[in-house]
């Protein structure tokens, strides 16, 4: 399959994301002597591959999507610790894996490609716990290739279900987008530029303002069908109301097409984001 950037604007082909996590399979390999069998987050930190595993639980999602949760090792302890991520005890990880498995056949499940992309690409998930219960907290890391973090609201938080949804689909759209930059580079990481994130509310390189506009760009895209086609007025308005603000967001980083830092291909990439979101009725 030629990897044209146009091949990232949702509803993209559920062959990207298996012919992505190939690539990044065999990359994984060579790297760290690990295959998607043999995978964990824990094996991946320390170094180790012939390390005994963490105890895991599958969370199957319907017919086609499995999460796998493992308990906390020493490495992913201590990654958590210097990064700020307050890793949840095993009664919370299973109460929020209920969460998610609601989020995916309940809204990501619909839409085939963001399934595919969920299946291929997350084999790892672990939950994190947020400051408030109004707050939510995703992480992955371009370092750790097949693994994400997300945080899950209290029972009875509002939108709940559809919270959760945006963090698992806004964590694998960024595995996506980096494993597509492996095979196909978007920006010149070396380059100096840099300039105002919304997303972050902080100056940041191209390259992470480029992450955000095509992970929220895709968050968009399911966010104005869901809209669309729910029967629950709070779904409605939720799903309206973040359409809506990432409106407002990406109007705030037009000026991302002046970047020297941005490649041809990159180019390519920010033009289309523009032109479909221009394009979709808000």
């Amino acid at each position: 399959m030629r990897l044209e950037p146009a091949r990232l604007i949702a509803p993209f082909e559920c062959s990207l994301p298996a012919t992505l996590r190939l690539s990044g399979e065999r990359a994984l390999f060579r790297s760290h002597a690990l295959t998607r069998e043999t995978y964990s987050t824990e094996r991946f930190l320390s170094g180790r591959p012939d390390k005994i595993g963490a105890p895991s639980k599958a969370f199957p999602v319907g017919s086609r999507s499995v999460f796998v949760w493992e308990t906390n090792g020493p490495s992913l302890l201590r990654y958590g610790l210097e990064r700020d991520l307050k890793l949840a005890g095993d009664a919370e990880s299973c109460r929020a894996f209920n969460l998610i498995a609601s989020a995916l056949s309940d809204v990501i499940e619909p839409f085939p490609f963001l399934r595919c992309a969920v299946s291929e690409l997350v084999w790892r998930c672990h939950i994190v716990l947020a400051e408030t219960k109004d707050c939510d907290v995703s992480f992955s890391d371009p370092a750790v290739p097949f693994s994400i973090f997300v945080s899950a609201p209290p029972e009875g938080a509002d939108s709940s279900i559809l919270r959760v949804a945006e963090s698992v689909i806004h964590e694998t759209m960024h595995l996506q987008l980096t494993l597509f930059e492996s095979l196909v580079p978007l920006v010149d990481i070396a380059s100096l530029f840099s300039m105002y994130s919304p997303w972050k509310q902080e100056n940041r390189p191209a390259q992470g303002v480029l992450h955000g506009l095509y992970v929220f760009s895709v968050l968009r895209w399911m966010w104005l069908r869901k809209s669309q086609t729910t029967g629950n007025r709070i779904d409605r308005d939720f799903a309206s109301r973040r359409v809506a603000e990432i409106d407002e967001q990406v109007s705030a980083v037009r000026s991302l097409e002046k970047s020297p830092a941005l490649t041809e291909a990159g180019r390519r990439l920010l033009d289309q984001l523009f032109i479909v979101n221009d394009a979709e009725p808000s």
